[in-house]
Parts: C-alpha cells; structure tokens; sequence
C-alpha cells in the first residue's frame, strides 16, 4: 500500500514538471503587407498538435518550450520557430514566387506554373518595392533574364529605364522596340504605376506567352497585376521615405591653373609665366581678378531632396472588396528648378452581384509635373563647355557674362521655367457572369484619357562684364513664350469566353475573344516673343507681331479576334494553340488583317512513374514553342528629334498649311503632299522558336532555367531609297530588311533557411546575337552616319574610322608628311594627331576608310540578388551588369578645347615632344580637327557591373506592435546606384547615351531612409 502511494506521489510529481512545460503561444499571422491570412496552418512538429488562425489572422496554440512549430498558407514560404520563452510570436509569410501550384498572370487570364508551355518570368511584389525607386520602370534590372532596364538619365521625371526583352528586333526608330506594357489589361505606361500597387509582373517573353496580343506583342509584353482587395477586415498600410541624391559620377574638369598649362602645349605662349604664378600662389584666385569657376560644381548644388508616401486601404467581405491607394511623390533635381512631382491614386473594387454575377469597377488617375528652366543642352552642356576663366557670379553678387552672356548658373536660376504636366485618368468597368462553373463571359469597357500641356518660358537675365560694369539688359529684352497642349482619348473594349473543365486526367481550357481599340488625338501650339512684364506670362501679353501657332489631330483603331487552347494529360503532357487577327488602320483596305499563331508543348518528366524519387531532382519540366507576332508601329522624327507615329501612309495625304507662300506681299495658306503613299504596306512579322528546361533541385531548394530562342523579324518598315528633291516628297515607307536574334536565359533561384535565418540567391544572365539577315533589293547596307546598317552585322554599329596610334615626329620630314604614308583629306596634319589606318589601301584617309569598330547594343546582361533576415533583421544586395556595348564620346563631352571648351582630367594625357606615349591626341584649340571624327580613340567599352540596391530593414517586435495597435511597423535604409565598376573615363558613367555631345543629366546616388506602416 506504502509502494502504491509513493508511486502515485511520483507520478503526480512528474505530471506537475510535465505540466510546467507547457505554454500558451498566441500571436498573428500575416503576409508582408501586413494583411492577415486566416487559415494559415499552426503546427507542432512532429506531431497532430495543431491550429488555424481565424479570420483576422489570430492563432493561439499549447506546445511545450522548445518545441517546433511550423507555420504554413498557400502561396507562402512556410516558417518554423523553436518555442523558448516566447509567449507571443507574430509572423511574417512570404509570398513563394517557385511553388508549382503558383497561379501566373497571362495574357487574358491566368495559368498554374506548372503548366506553362511559353516564357513568362514573374516578378512579386517583394522584388518590386525591395528598391525604393520614382520609376517603377527601374526595379525591373536585374530581374529577368532577357529584360534589359537600361537607366541612362538621372534627371527628375525623365530617370526611367528603356525596356527591351530578348535585344532590339527592328530597324527604324528605337520605340518600335518597345515592349506592350498592360496594367490590369489595359495598355498603360509602366511609370505611371507607383510600385507599392504593384502585386506582380509577368514578363511574356516569347511568341507562345505573347501571340495572344497578336500586332501588338512583337517585342514581348510585360503584364502589371496591381493589388486587389481582400475578405477580412479594413487594413491600412502607408509607405514612406525620404532621400538625397548625388551624381554617381560627373565630368571632372581641371581648374583655371591646370586649363591654363594646358592650353599653352596647345598654343605656346597663350598664358604668361606671371599669370601662371599668380594662380600658383593661390592669393586671390577665384575671385574677378583671377577667376576660377567651377560650373559643375556650381551647377549641382542642390542636395536633390526626394520624399515619397503612399497609404493604401484594402478590406472587404465575400461580396464585396476594395483595394485602394492614393500616393505622393516630390524629386528634386541636383541643378536648381529641376523638380518633378507625381499624385496618384487607384481604387480596385469587386462586387459578387450573385452566384453567377462578378462586377468590378476600377479607377486610376494621376498627375505629373515636370520642371526644367531650359533644356540640358543649355544647362549641363554650357557647364560642361564653359572655362573656368570665365565668370558666373562677380565679386559683388550680380551675374558674370560667361561667355559672352551664356552663363548656365544665371540661366538655372532665373525664372525660366518649361513645365510639363500630363494629367491621366483611367476607368475600368467589367462585368463576369458565370451560367455554370465550367463557363465565363466577361466583358470590360476601358476609356483613357491623357492631357498633356507645356508652358515654356525663357526669361533673360541681367549681368555685367565685372562689378564696375554697366548692366546688360539685352536678355532680359529677348524673352519668349512657348504653349502647347495634346489631348488623347482612348476607347478600349473586349468580349471574353472563358471555357475550364477537367475530364478525369484529361483538362481542358479554352479561351475566345474580340477586342477594339481607339485613339484620337489633337494638339496645337503658339508661340510669342517679347513680354514687357515677364510676371505676366499668359500670350496675349507678348507681341503680336510674333506670334505663331500650329495644330493637328489624327486617329487610329485596331479589331482583333483571339482564341487559345491548352489541354493537359495528367500533368505531364502539356499542348498549347493560339491565335490572333489582328485590323489596323495604319495599312490599306487590303493587307489590313493579319493572322497571328503561335504553338507550344510541354513533357513534365518528372511525373512520370519512370523518374527516379529522388531528394536530388525534385521537378522536371522541358518546354518548346514557335509562334509568329506582328509590329504596326511606324515613325518619323520632329524637328526636335522626338518620334511621331504615322497612321495613314498607305494613302496620298493632301496637307493645308504646310506650303504657305507670300503673294502680294501677304502670307497665303497653301497645301502640298509631301508624302507618297504605298497602298502596299504590310505589317512587319516577328517568327518565334523556344526551346527550355525547367530543373527543381535538393527538394526544391534550387530552381534552374534555362532558354535558347531564335528570334527573326522579316518585312520591316523602314524609308528607303532615293529621289531627286525636284520631286517634292519625302522618301515613301516600304517593308525591307529582316533581322535575327539567337539567344539564352538562365536563371537560378536558391531559398533556405537555417532556424532562424532564412537566405536566398537569384541569379540570372541573357546573351544574344543581332544581326541584319537581309535588305531589300539586294542592298548590302543602308546609308550610314555615325553608325551603319549593314547586312551580316548586328543593328546600329558604330561606324567610324580605325586607328594606329599616333602620328610621331619621325612620320614627318620639314613638317611635311612623308610619303610613304597614306594623305588624310580631313585636314593638315602635325605630330601628335590620330593616325587613321587606310582601310581600303587606297593611298588616302577619307570617308572611304570607315569600317565598323564598335557596337551600341548590350548583348549580355545579368542580375544577382543576395536576400537575407535573421529574426527581426533583413538584408538585400542586388548587382546588375551588362556588357558588349560601346560609347562614343563626342565635343564637349569627349574633345579637349572643342569650340572654346575646356579639358577634363582624363584628357590631359596627351601627346606632347616629351610624351609621345600619350592615350590622347596633342591638345589642340578650335571648333573642328582632323581628330574629331568618329574613331576609336573616342570609342570606349561600356561594360560595367554596379552595386545596384543595398538595402537594411528592421521590423519592430511584435510587444511593441500590440502597445501602438500596429501590425506591422518596418524601418529600412536604402542606397541606390552605390558602386560601379567600369571602363570609362573617369567621371562619365557607363549608360550614358551614345555620341553624347554633353547634354545629359548624370545617374544619380540616392539614399534613402524608409518606414512601413501597418494598422
């Protein structure tokens, strides 16, 4: 009886230690919006022991200290946490761009992953706003494989990135390569969209994913999901932060002293040995009396202040939500009155009318204001241009003349100011009855709206010669006014039959569609001279005698019917078909329609009974795909060199106004055709083929994929050929030319976690090669200019003159030169010039002699993004890089002393008697020179790797949450454009654009501190 009591005393005793263990863990689970997730999955490892959390997200589960318990939702990255003494945990699921179950937007519709056939990558909304940037446009580098993002301007407004996917696939204007963007479905600008609505990208790569949008998916298509709402309750979130900026390189010039020593090795004796002393003794330099100007320096003055916030609300019940956001962003520019500001808002709202009966009412407007006070060729080129012997501010505060009145420091800070707003309204209407669940009609109404004005004052500025000087009111006097405006509206409707059904193994899908476009647009223009009050700014207050104006509209519409068929057999063979016929008004009655197919098949290997179970192959996909696509885009250049679309020249189009003539001594209206019409145009044709392995490693930790594609475009339109000016037309458009791309993508994803440290790598690389395969009537080339179109080369090579050296004492006898050597015709040659190699061993050095010496497209491009979080913590880097690409450097921004300039650092390596070694040519004064030809002494590599994003988060913990009635609560800093590693000179940037003669505003730096909020 003794024993039973004591064992029972025992047993109690080990039951109360047992019991002691135990807790109560209780907190929320949420996704990193900070929207809750009911009926995540709370699990103790290893055991039945489990929990969902409820509708807003709570959870509460008994475990014993140190146990396991995984936290896991659809969709998400699953967590595991050791319990310690922790009796509150609050998680943070991360969306899993790799799960084979994950639904892709696709061209009207959406497919699981798994069972795709064509190309799309996709890109979450983690990745989006990872990097705090203006531009949305931006945040695309580095993270596709075959999407390029090219930033090559780091003015406020104009800092977006030129998209191209898989390299540049036709002749003609560089915006015929643009890819379509559609946001929600409907057409729209990429930078229009404030990344924190973004909730996915998908990038449709190949003629499979993009033959769906026929005409319009020739050069791929990017396709922006932004953000709905959700069941649950009303949640709130506001994104904000605040940055610098800096150039992240800029030319560097030397001072007065090092110009002056200069300038005497290129005309001895210019500057005196006294003048040279006194700026050595450094007394009094900078001031009128011995002036040493910094215009860089003095131009980027401003910090570049930029602050950003957003606050969105998303919420709703099963019969209706709503995700909405309004946004505010103001950037700076680092030159004073560069400023651009955008407001924006986007309401998404759902209805369930019924069982049957889906609604869904979208609204999105913004507004953006961009602000310059002149152009950079007269802002960044003048100070690139103007010596440092010149005077911006004299010594008593007024406006120094510069250069005979061009000064860029006055002119930035006058009250010149050319403004820019274009306000955007979209609408979305679109209703989705469902007879059965099998079937869906939707049809959606799309009207946009854009209104774009300009008002472009230059004020004039008084300044004098020196502080004892008369003021120059000249400028002031030569002020004048500039207004434009251009309206678009577009219709934009479709019908949608959506057909899903499973058949046993056999599943089924099928989609049929119409839609039609519509574009009007009009604008006019008027221009005055000569405003007694420049205050007063409105035209009717200049002169009317110089008044001018302009205007014109025109339209143009686009029908199309689609269809897409995709069968799978038991999620292994996967057969895909699509089709589009495209109507458009750009070509006559008869090449009007066109058809646009495309095929693609699919072998998941790895659900096969055959495929060995195995931890280190998990999934394996192979993919293949041809398809044709179609380009409608036509342009021609304005007097300013920006792109004009042209709608009708399958036609003779009669214009009034463009002929006007003097009789009588008055202006009378004419008319002439300028334009001959080819009735026979048809639309250029992009041929796709596709073939690719997708590879799940180690359990599904790694992802492999990789791409070879063969992408030809036949047909192009391009003007070509020649007539005699007598005939008074331009050079008609015709389809000439073909042009092929081959290439690869691959791509590498790594997730794991260690505990609590959770890590990951995505890597990815492209490379292609471009070349012209053909050109109409037998041509070898087009005529060339700085760069040349030639048959069997890739697009827009450099083309120029090559080099040996340079010319050396001994090439000369009694100053002439010998020979043996071939004679340039561009001019008198000395010792120190560019030796030009005679190309085609004539005996001369002229024209005849340019080859092809460079390239001007990137054909590699890669990204690697490194992403780390240690409990509270978080870490990302992201590094892109590109190579392949050559730069031009040209006058003001390449040639020492060009037309009066000045010379920067790199250049003073040049060729003296006592530096015959020398990089450079010898320094010489003047606004033309043998030298100053396209060659490869201005010819540099442009390749570059840069340490794009680097960004530290620290989210607070959840105790502190709970005190402020907060759900997520995040404080990051961000650098933007840190490191570059390249072959430029010093101080120019790798992106910067081609042949660049100064006028451009560098990339920037950007450094950003940044809160996430919650409620």
């Amino acid at each position: 009886m003794k024993r039973k009591h004591v064992f029972l005393i025992f047993f109690f005793c080990c039951s109360a230690m047992l019991w002691s263990q135990e807790k109560i863990v209780t907190g929320s689970i949420t996704d990193s919006d900070g929207v809750p997730l009911p009926g995540a999955s709370v699990v103790e490892v290893g055991t039945t022991n489990g929990t969902q959390s409820d509708f807003d997200g709570n959870y509460e589960i008994t475990v014993n200290e140190g146990a396991s318990v995984s936290f896991s939702y659809v969709g998400m990255v699953t967590q595991t946490i050791t319990i310690s003494d922790q009796n509150k945990i609050n998680i943070t699921l991360q969306e899993d761009a790799a799960q084979l179950d994950e639904v892709v937007v696709v061209g009207y519709g959406a497919q699981k992953k798994i069972n795709l056939t064509g190309s799309v990558e996709v890109v979450k909304a983690e990745e989006i706003t990872r990097q705090p940037v203006a531009q949305a446009s931006q945040a695309l580098a580095g993270l596709v494989p075959g999407l390029t993002a090219t930033q090559s301007s780091g003015q406020p407004g104009s800092d977006d990135a030129t998209l191209r996917i898989r390299g540049v696939g036709t002749l003609g204007n560089g915006r015929k390569n643009n890819p379509l963007v559609l946001v929600d479905g409907i057409p729209d600008d990429i930078n229009g969209v404030d990344p924190n609505d973004i909730q996915s990208v998908s990038v449709l790569k190949d003629a499979a994913a993009a033959a769906i949008y026929g005409s319009r998916g020739a050069n791929g298509v990017i396709l922006i999901t932004t953000k709905r709402g959700l069941e649950g309750g009303v949640k709130t979130t506001y994104n904000t932060y605040v940055g610098v900026q800096t150039p992240a390189q800029n030319l560097d010039f030397e001072d007065a002293l090092g110009y002056m020593e200069a300038f005497n090795d290129a005309i001895p004796n210019s500057f005196s040995d006294e003048t040279l002393d006194q700026y050595r003794s450094g007394v009094g330099v900078g001031t009128e009396a011995l002036p040493d100007t910094d215009w860089v320096d003095l131009l980027f003055s401003q910090s570049g202040l930029q602050h950003y916030h957003n606050i969105g609300i998303r919420g709703g019940s099963e019969k209706a939500k709503i995700g909405g956001s309004i946004s505010y962003l103001s950037q700076d520019g680092n030159i004073p009155n560069y400023k651009f500001e955008r407001y924006s808002g986007r309401f998404n709202t759902d209805l369930k009318i019924s069982n049957k009966l889906d609604l869904t009412f979208d609204l999105n407007f913004r507004r953006e204001i961009r602000n310059q006070p002149r152009e950079l060729l007269l802002t960044t080129r003048q100070a690139y241009r103007l010596q440092p012997l010149f005077t911006a501010i004299n010594d008593d505060g007024s406006w120094g003349s510069g250069f005979n009145g061009s000064n860029a420091i006055a002119l930035v800070n006058t009250t010149s100011l050319d403004e820019n707003i274009t306000n955007y309204f979209r609408g979305v209407i679109k209703a989705t009855y469902k007879p059965i669940d099998e079937l869906a009609f939707t049809a959606s109404y799309s009207p946009q709206y854009t209104d774009r004005d300009r008002d472009a004052f230059v004020a004039g500025w008084v300044y004098k010669e020196n502080s004892n000087a008369e003021p120059n009111t000249d400028l002031v006097k030569n002020n004048n006014l500039i207004k434009s405006t251009s309206e678009i509206f577009t219709d934009n409707f479709n019908f949608l039959v959506n057909f899903n059904k499973d058949y046993g193994k056999h599943s089924l899908s099928a989609l049929a569609g119409y839609e039609f476009i519509k574009t009007q647009s009009e604008n006019w223009n008027a221009f005055r001279r000569s405003f007694v009050v420049p205050e007063f700014r409105t035209l009717n207050n200049g002169n009317a005698e110089t008044s001018t104006n302009g205007g014109s509209a025109t339209l143009f519409g686009l029908e199309s019917v689609f269809g897409r068929l995709n069968y799978s057999y038991d999620s292994k063979y996967l057969l895909e078909a699509n089709v589009r016929r495209d109507a458009s008004s750009r070509f006559g009655p008869d090449t009007r329609s066109q058809t646009f197919p495309s095929f693609s098949a699919g072998w998941v290997v790895s659900n096969e009974d055959f495929f060995p179970e195995s931890n280190f192959i998990t999934f394996l996909k192979l993919r293949s795909s041809w398809g044709q696509l179609g380009n409608q885009e036509i342009y021609t250049t304005d007097d300013d060199g920006n792109p004009v679309a042209q709608n009708f020249i399958y036609a003779s189009q009669f214009g009034l106004g463009n002929a006007n003539t003097v009789l009588g001594g008055s202006s009378q209206v004419g008319g002439a055709q300028t334009q001959l019409a080819n009735p026979r145009l048809i639309w250029e044709t992009g041929e796709n083929f596709n073939v690719a392995a997708d590879i799940n490693f180690f359990n599904d930790k790694l992802k492999l994929t990789g791409e070879y594609y063969v992408r030809s475009t036949k047909d192009i339109i391009l003007q070509i050929g020649t007539l005699q000016p007598s005939q008074g037309f331009d050079v008609p458009f015709r389809n000439a030319g073909s042009v092929e791309n081959k290439g690869i993508d691959i791509s590498l994803d790594w997730r794991d976690n260690i505990g609590d440290f959770n890590y990951g790598i995505t890597a990815n690389i492209s490379k292609f090669n471009n070349e012209i395969t053909d050109l109409a009537d037998g041509l070898q080339e087009l005529p060339p200019g700085q760069t040349i179109n030639r048959l069997g080369e890739q697009i827009g090579s450099i083309y120029g003159l090559k080099t040996d050296g340079l010319y050396q004492e001994s090439d000369f006898t009694s100053g002439v030169l010998n020979t043996n050597l071939p004679s340039p015709t561009f001019g008198a040659v000395a010792p120190g010039d560019i030796k030009y190699i005679d190309f085609n061993e004539d005996g001369i050095i002229n024209n005849d002699d340019r080859t092809i010496i460079g390239s001007t497209i990137a054909n590699t491009n890669w990204g690697i993004d490194l992403f780390t979080s240690y409990k509270n913590f978080d870490l990302s880097i992201s590094f892109i890089g590109e190579s392949g690409r050559d730069v031009v450097l040209q006058e003001d921004a390449g040639w020492s002393f060009f037309n009066a300039g000045k010379i920067q650092k790199w250049q003073t390596d040049y060729w003296t008697p006592q530096n015959t070694n020398a990089a450079y040519p010898r320094a010489f004064v003047a606004s033309s020179s043998p030298n100053w030809r396209v060659n490869e002494t201005w010819m540099f590599d442009a390749s570059y790797a840069r340490l794009r994003n680097l960004s530290l988060g620290y989210k607070f913990p959840s105790e502190l949450l709970d005190k402020l009635n907060l759900n997520n609560l995040r404080l990051y800093v961000s650098g933007q454009n840190l490191l570059t590693f390249d072959n430029m000179p010093a101080g120019i940037d790798a992106t910067v654009p081609n042949f660049t003669t100064g006028n451009f505003y560098p990339v920037l730096k950007v450094y950003t501190l940044g809160l996430s909020v919650g409620f």
